[in-house]
C-alpha cells in the first residue's frame, strides 16, 4: 500500500443533476467519464446545518453534526475530534492538504498543509505554504472591494510563475483581464492556481493521500446560479446590471472543472475520490448580500469596544471583547439596529465574542439611515452578490475503486470507506 496514491477531489456544493444537461451541449468530456457512476449522499436533515463548514468536519471526522459539535466556519481550531487525515497518519502513511474546509492542522507530520483561507489554523513551514495561504487569505477577504495593494499583486506573480501551468496560461490571462467586469472569473482563477499548486506539491511531495478543495462552483451557484441555461423558470432572473443575461457562470464554471477533472482521470498511478458535501439549488426569491466594510469606523460611531474582528466568509466575522460585559452591551446595540423596519445583523454570542452575519435582505441604498441612529450604512458595506443557490442536504460521491458501495450513502460514512484502503 505503500506505494499507493490515493487524490480526494473536493467539489463543494456541485449539482451534478444540473451538470448532466450540459455534458453534451459543452462537451464534458471527463465529467462524462464519471457521471454514471456517481453515488447519492445524504447529510443533515435541519435547514440550519446545512452549510459546507459543517458538512465536511462531518466527512473528515466521520460524526455527525451534533457529534462533533463544529457549526462556524473557523471554529475548528477549538476542537479536538481526530479526522481522516490524522486516522491515516497514524497508519503510517504521509497525507498532504490544500484548503480543505474548516480543518485544523493538528497533523504529525503533513507533507503539505495549506489551510482556507478562512481558518485560522498554521501552514507547514514550507516557504511556498506560508505565502500561498496569506495571499489567498488577503485576496478572498477582499473579493467583494477588490482593493489591493503591490505587496499583494507581487506575491500572487510569484506564486503564479511559480506553479501556473504554462498550457493554462491563455485561462489565467483571460480571468485576470476580464476578472473586474465578471467576477465569477476570480473563483475560477484561484481554483485554477489551487488545482495547479497542488499538482506540484502531489508530484514533489509524493503522499499517500492529499485532499484538495474547490469551493468556487459553490460561489458560482450561489451567487449565479439564476443565469444558467438550463434553468427554466422566468422569474428567477438576475438583474441586467448584476450580470449580462447572455452570461452562463455556472456552465463556464464546468468547462474549468471539467478541464481539473481530467487532470486526474489521466491518470493511471492514482486512485480518486471525488465528493461535493452537499449541493445547491436555485433559491425561490431575490435576495441581496451585503458585507461590512469600514468595520473600524462603523463600530467606531457605535460607541462599540473592542479587541479586533477577525473577517470570515462573505458577510460573516467575528467581534472579540476584553470581557463579556463588553461583548454582552455590543449585542444590545447591535440588535437593535433596523433598516425599514428590518434587521441587520445575526448575532450568536460565545461569551469573550459575538459571532455575525450580515442579514439584511434587501438593497441598502444611499441617504437611508439606520433607526435609532444617525448612520448611513450604505457609506460602511460593499455590495457582494444577489444570492441565487440555496443548500440542498442530496450531495454526490464517485472513487474508481470501491466494490459493492451502496447507490446512497450518508457523509458521514465516507471516512470509513477510505479507510478501508489503508486498512
Amino acid at each position: 500500500m505503500t506505494d499507493q496514491k490515493i487524490i480526494f477531489l473536493s467539489f463543494n456544493e456541485l449539482n451534478f443533476d444540473y451538470l448532466k444537461r450540459y455534458i453534451e451541449i459543452d462537451k464534458l468530456k471527463n465529467f462524462k467519464k464519471i457521471i454514471n457512476e456517481l453515488k447519492i449522499t445524504t447529510s443533515e436533515q435541519e435547514y440550519q446545518n446545512l452549510e459546507p463548514w459543517i458538512q465536511w468536519p462531518t466527512i473528515y471526522t466521520g460524526k455527525k453534526a451534533e457529534e462533533h459539535n463544529i457549526f462556524r466556519l473557523g471554529d475548528v481550531i477549538n476542537s479536538d475530534h481526530k479526522t481522516i487525515f490524522n486516522d491515516i497518519e497514524d497508519l503510517g502513511f504521509d497525507v498532504g492538504v490544500v484548503s480543505s474546509m474548516n480543518l485544523k492542522n493538528n497533523l504529525s507530520h503533513p507533507l503539505y498543509f495549506i489551510p482556507d483561507p478562512w481558518t485560522q489554523t498554521k501552514p507547514d513551514n514550507n516557504f511556498w505554504s506560508k505565502l500561498i495561504h496569506s495571499t489567498i487569505s488577503k485576496f478572498v477577504k477582499k473579493n467583494s472591494s477588490l482593493k489591493i495593494n503591490f505587496l499583494d499583486l507581487l506575491s500572487l506573480s510569484l506564486i503564479i510563475l511559480k506553479f501556473a501551468k504554462i498550457k493554462n496560461y491563455f485561462f489565467y490571462l483571460n480571468f485576470i483581464f476580464t476578472g473586474f467586469k465578471y467576477k465569477w472569473r476570480q473563483a475560477l482563477f484561484l481554483d485554477l492556481l489551487l488545482n495547479d499548486i497542488h499538482l506540484q506539491y502531489f508530484k514533489n511531495k509524493k503522499p499517500n493521500f492529499s485532499n484538495v478543495f474547490f469551493n468556487g462552483i459553490a460561489h458560482i451557484q450561489h451567487h449565479f446560479f439564476f443565469n444558467s441555461k438550463v434553468i427554466e423558470n422566468n422569474e428567477l432572473k438576475n438583474p441586467e446590471w448584476y450580470v449580462e443575461k447572455n452570461k452562463d457562470p455556472f456552465g463556464e464554471a464546468l468547462k474549468i472543472y471539467d478541464k481539473i477533472l481530467g487532470d486526474y482521470l489521466s491518470r493511471n498511478d492514482i486512485k480518486l475520490i471525488l465528493a461535493t458535501g452537499l449541493t445547491q439549488t436555485p433559491y425561490d426569491t431575490v435576495k441581496f448580500y451585503y458585507k461590512i466594510e469600514k468595520h473600524e469606523e462603523f463600530f467606531s460611531r457605535l460607541k462599540i469596544d473592542y479587541v479586533n474582528i477577525q473577517e470570515l466568509m462573505s458577510r460573516d466575522f467575528i467581534i472579540y471583547f476584553y470581557s463579556e460585559k463588553h461583548a454582552k452591551n455590543a449585542e444590545t446595540i447591535l440588535r437593535n439596529l433596523k433598516l425599514n423596519s428590518k434587521k441587520i445583523f445575526k448575532i450568536d454570542n460565545r461569551g469573550l465574542n459575538l459571532f455575525i452575519t450580515l442579514v439584511y435582505p434587501e438593497e441598502i441604498k444611499k441617504n437611508e439611515l439606520l433607526e435609532s441612529s444617525n448612520i448611513e450604512l450604505y457609506k460602511y458595506v460593499s455590495f457582494v452578490a444577489v444570492k441565487n443557490g440555496m443548500h440542498n442536504e442530496k450531495g454526490f460521491y464517485y472513487d474508481n475503486f470501491s466494490k459493492n458501495i451502496k447507490s446512497t450513502i450518508k457523509i458521514s460514512e465516507i471516512k470509513n470507506i477510505i479507510l478501508k484502503i489503508f486498512n
